[in-house]
């Protein structure tokens, strides 16, 4: 089994404190320089763990006041939320994405407008930059997949990858450490985008087909590497 790694603890640890009420919904959390020193921790891993929190929607993040607990998770809500996230493996998360997204990318494919159409190529290029200077990129990963639910002009889309999103996001944890598929997904978010402008269903919908399936076979061959 793997060890986590610092942020994964700091985001274990603040989910711990949300789901026991140790930090109630409103509630204002000691400051990341704060929590670091609690935690025995870098700056770094706090601030990652809490990034990716907020945009869980389980911490808000309020510019030149501080961090707090949503307002809208009550203790029970959150505590199923969070213990579902936890048990949900990452194969079964690519696996819903596999049956739900290229679908999605078709459907964009044939619906978009030259105004989603651009703005999803417009991420994709910014994306692909991100990767090759070694920036971060998770924000611009995350918004390819609402801007094509978006660009799909079907309300329950749009609605179920809304509701899936943590899920993405956590996917994305497990599979932002390996090199090799950043690269390829900011590659393959370029091509599907192209398929998208185009207005080519058929490529767009192979294209996210391989982009995940490609994902899946880099984790199976990390996990394998892992358990040995």
């Amino acid at each position: 089994m793997r060890k986590k790694l610092t942020y994964e603890v700091v985001y274990d640890e603040c989910m711990r404190r949300i789901r026991e009420g140790v930090w109630k919904p409103g509630e204002r959390l000691p400051s990341i320089e704060e929590l670091a020193a609690e935690l025995g921790v870098g700056i770094s891993a706090v601030r990652e763990a809490v990034r990716i929190l907020s945009m869980q929607q389980i911490l808000r993040v309020e510019q030149g006041r501080g961090t707090y607990v949503h307002d809208e998770i009550p203790a029970d809500r959150a505590n199923d939320h969070l213990s579902f996230l936890e048990n949900a493996s990452w194969m079964q998360l690519t696996e819903a994405r596999l049956i739900i997204e290229p679908e999605l990318a078709a459907m964009a494919a044939e619906k978009a407008t030259a105004d989603e159409a651009a703005k999803i190529v417009s991420n994709a290029r910014l994306m692909q930059r991100k990767v090759k200077n070694g920036r971060d990129f998770l924000k611009e990963d995350m918004e390819f997949h609402r801007l094509v639910s978006l660009a799909s002009h079907n309300d329950v889309m749009v609605k179920m990858i809304g509701v899936i999103g943590d899920l993405l996001l956590d996917s994305r944890r497990h599979t932002m450490r390996i090199p090799s598929v950043n690269e390829k997904a900011a590659a393959y978010h370029s091509l599907i985008a192209g398929a998208i402008s185009k207005g080519d269903a058929k490529q767009a919908r192979e294209l996210m087909r391989l982009h995940i399936e490609d994902m899946i076979g880099e984790l199976s061959l990390t996990h394998a590497e892992q358990e040995r």
